[in-house]
């Protein structure tokens, strides 16, 4: 009884997700189960969390991690890249790209937002339907997650009244992505002044100087030596 009760409490406590993977790890041991259970008996489903302001919570960050695979790096798009991106609520906004950015990086500073405009990525977070702890998708620990060869993943990790959840959406380069999951990433590059990089950007550049690149020469005066290189 006692067990069943322990196991019924750590499926109910998504909160305690790594708790319950450590479980899993050595072995789904009843007695691990028993001890978990009683250790962090407080923690809650956040699912039935509720963020009831509507204002940005003085605790509140947004945090948004682009995950690439092996086959699609270096895309232009500035949402296509993998990268992260890190607002808080005092108006500090980090970010920053590369293959080697995961979600458990935390990328320098790169800009002081004003609060209208904290103010508008918090409602529009809102109005895309992701300050919603109940839609959450907290089956899967971010940190653990890995793209496959030709996906991209979102991870998208929000804090407000002590309460983190998050949201995972995966797509191919084929596939058209969640609309509002890349409207919200779209704003944060466009908070963090990044942009679409061209499509040749790696392409020599050429010059075209005619069909005789030497014709200026040609035209140049004769050159004449100084009085005094001609004594």
């Amino acid at each position: 009884m006692l067990q069943r009760m322990a196991a019924e409490r750590l499926q109910q406590s998504l909160c305690c997700y790594p708790l319950r993977m450590c479980c899993r790890s050595f072995g789904a041991s009843p007695w691990l189960a028993i001890a978990a259970a009683l250790c962090f008996g407080a923690c809650s489903d956040i699912r039935t969390t509720q963020i009831t302001t509507t204002e940005v919570p003085d605790d509140a960050a947004i945090d948004v991690t682009i995950l690439t695979g092996s086959g699609v790096k270096d895309l232009p798009q500035a949402h296509l890249r993998q990268g992260k991106f890190t607002m808080l609520s005092d108006g500090s906004l980090h970010s920053d790209y590369g293959d080697s950015l995961s979600f458990l990086t935390r990328p320098a500073i790169t800009r002081w937002l004003y609060r209208e405009q904290v103010d508008g990525v918090w409602s529009l977070a809102r109005e895309t339907g992701w300050i919603d702890p109940s839609q959450s998708t907290v089956d899967e620990w971010p940190s653990s997650i890995v793209p496959a060869k030709d996906e991209i993943i979102y991870i998208l990790f929000f804090h407000a009244q002590g309460t983190d959840w998050w949201f995972v959406r995966r797509f191919k380069v084929t596939e058209v992505p969640d609309a509002n999951a890349v409207t919200l990433v779209r704003s944060l590059c466009s908070l963090a002044w990044a942009t679409d990089r061209s499509a040749d950007r790696n392409l020599p550049q050429r010059y075209d100087f005619g069909p005789d690149p030497y014709a200026g020469f040609d035209k140049a005066p004769p050159f004449k030596p100084s009085p005094r290189e001609a004594q």
